[in-house]
């Protein structure tokens, strides 16, 4: 952990949030040049690659062979190797980190649509599962755009809930929690300002509302790995939805601190050339 300051780290009570209600608002939030930096980034992407929707931007910090513009892909990777965002992971997953994957999740104004609630452990092929996941707002997110949502406390028995098919219904994810696990006096709105942040665990059940606004709703998610896990390449996990889709198998893995304990993930695959991950 960096020992240049420590104003950045998360407080023993907000350590206590993340553990026991899954989720934490810390008061850091990136300043002003690495916000800017960030949005610009985001505005490129869009424009780089209008042929793909927004909500199917996946690890925007990879760059694949296919990209005439590595230094959009590299102002992405910056930001997930932020001193003070590690600094806050190493809190709670670790000294050892590892970055393996990231996403721009966008709902457009008036036609955003509702994310329904999931653990985001149901897609990710991790044993032992255990991830921090970064989502870092690019605009103002409130309830009016569909801001997260989290289900409180659902982190703490580390298990999946039942999720049950969604497919064809619209929604921006092919699976929902069933409903008689979500109780709704448990659920809390997080509304963020840009540049602030929400940093939740692998097992937190979370959703959002559509965007019926006219106001888009922009973050940046960024997903860390702790070294005492294993990014498994053969299992098959993962979302059916062709749009959002990327080849797991093939993703490309960043030792951003510490060293892999497993010493079984490959670190190797997706980086010569980067020729897997199709933005």
């Amino acid at each position: 952990m960096s020992s240049l300051t420590s104003n950045h780290l998360l407080t023993t009570k907000e350590i206590h949030s993340y553990t026991g209600n899954g989720f934490v608002v810390p008061k850091f939030r990136l300043d002003n040049s690495d916000l800017e930096k960030l949005q610009n980034a985001t505005l490129e992407l869009m424009q780089t690659y209008p042929h793909i929707p927004t909500e199917g931007l996946v690890s925007p910090h990879i760059f694949s062979a296919g990209s005439n513009r590595p230094d959009i892909h590299s102002k992405f990777l910056e930001i997930c190797k932020l001193t003070p965002l590690l600094d806050i992971v190493d809190q709670l997953i670790g000294p050892d980190i590892i970055v393996w994957g990231s996403r721009i999740f966008t709902k457009a104004p008036q036609t955003g649509r509702a994310t329904p609630w999931h653990q985001d452990g149901e897609y990710w092929p991790i044993p032992p599962l255990a991830t921090a996941t970064v989502w870092i707002a690019i605009d103002e997110s409130n309830e009016n755009n569909g801001c997260l949502k989290i289900l409180t406390g659902s982190n703490r028995a580390k298990m999946l809930l039942p999720h049950q098919s969604l497919s064809g219904k619209g929604a921006a994810l092919d699976k929902e929690i069933k409903s008689e696990f979500i109780e709704s006096k448990h659920v809390v709105s997080v509304p963020l300002e840009p540049g602030q942040m929400v940093i939740f665990d692998v097992f937190t059940a979370h959703g959002a509302s559509p965007n019926l606004s006219n106001q888009r709703r922009a973050g940046f998610a960024i997903r860390y790995l702790p070294g005492t896990s294993i990014f498994d390449r053969n299992m098959k996990v993962g979302s059916g939805q062709d749009d959002v889709q990327t080849d797991l198998g093939q993703r490309a893995l960043f030792l951003v601190r510490g060293e892999d304990k497993t010493r079984k993930n490959d670190f190797t695959i997706g980086h010569d050339g980067m020729t897997v991950e199709v933005i």
